[in-house]
């Protein structure tokens, strides 16, 4: 059976450091990081919320939005114990089937969630699902005459696709006549024109970057045009971590990413 180790740091005064088995970084401190406590309901929806988006994910469901939401209950007396922990999945999308969700609920809930098996057997959990239709009737049409995903969409999926270190489908996302300027050097960045320069870039990032990771703070859409507002997360060599605050303004044309330029702060 493999062992699997994590790791916290205290920093100083009320601040640690947890990281898990692969040395990813998390601030715990109080009011200023994540809370202790509340790492228990959100393991358990971070490890429900993988699983489940990765089934719907495989069966081609078209989700546009997914959120879970964990209601917890404890002791009012030391130690606190957690008794109860309500779970909401709220799923967005497109002709979902509440069939296929609800096995996929079932399914992740009795079979493959690691850390929801082990705490009902402490805790007494309990799940509900919702299910909204997508009926955002000024999507726009792709070249195929299929409906395009959003501006916004499309760039929350190339994030998606940077933090799992995925060129292939990053790439899959832009255009061939693809344009992207990066944040570096100053003042003005270097400019890539054309899909073969701009998979030069990434893959040239991606050898060169450890545990990149992009945090969307805000996405906001214009048109064929979206701004996302993010906050970038790395390590140095050592294993420290860091991060910068910035922008991307992304242009959509035809259902893909023509158009990435990035700012930053500082």
């Amino acid at each position: 059976m493999p062992i699997e180790t994590v790791r916290v740091d205290w920093i100083h005064g009320t601040e640690f450091l947890l990281k898990d088995r692969f040395g990813f970084p998390i601030l715990m401190n109080q009011p200023m990081g994540v809370n202790g406590a509340d790492l228990l309901p959100l393991s358990l929806i971070g490890c429900a919320a993988w699983d489940v988006m990765a089934i719907l994910t495989k069966q081609r469901q078209e989700v546009t939005a997914f959120a879970v939401t964990a209601e917890s209950e404890r002791e009012a007396e030391p130690p606190w114990r957690f008794t109860k922990i309500r779970i909401l999945y709220r799923i967005t999308g497109r002709n979902l089937k509440e069939a296929a969700v609800q096995r996929v609920i079932a399914l992740t809930e009795q079979k493959y969630c690691s850390t929801l098996n082990t705490l009902e057997r402490a805790v007494e959990i309990s799940s509900r699902y919702e299910i909204v239709e997508n009926d955002d009737s000024s999507q726009a049409m792709s070249a195929a005459g299929r409906a395009a995903p959003s501006p916004v969409a499309l760039a929350t999926r190339f994030n998606e696709a940077l933090n799992a270190g995925d060129v292939d489908a990053m790439m899959a996302l832009m255009s061939e006549d693809c344009t992207f300027e990066n944040t570096f050097p100053a003042p003005d960045g270097t400019r890539y024109e054309g899909k073969p320069a701009v998979r030069a870039f990434w893959e040239a990032f991606m050898q060169n970057s450890r545990q990149p990771r992009i945090e969307t703070e805000e996405a906001i859409s214009m048109g064929d045009r979206c701004v996302l507002r993010w906050t970038y997360h790395w390590q140095d060599a050592a294993g420290n971590p860091g991060h910068v605050r910035g922008v991307d303004i992304f242009r959509i044309r035809n259902g893909l990413i023509q158009e990435k330029l990035s700012y930053v702060k500082g």
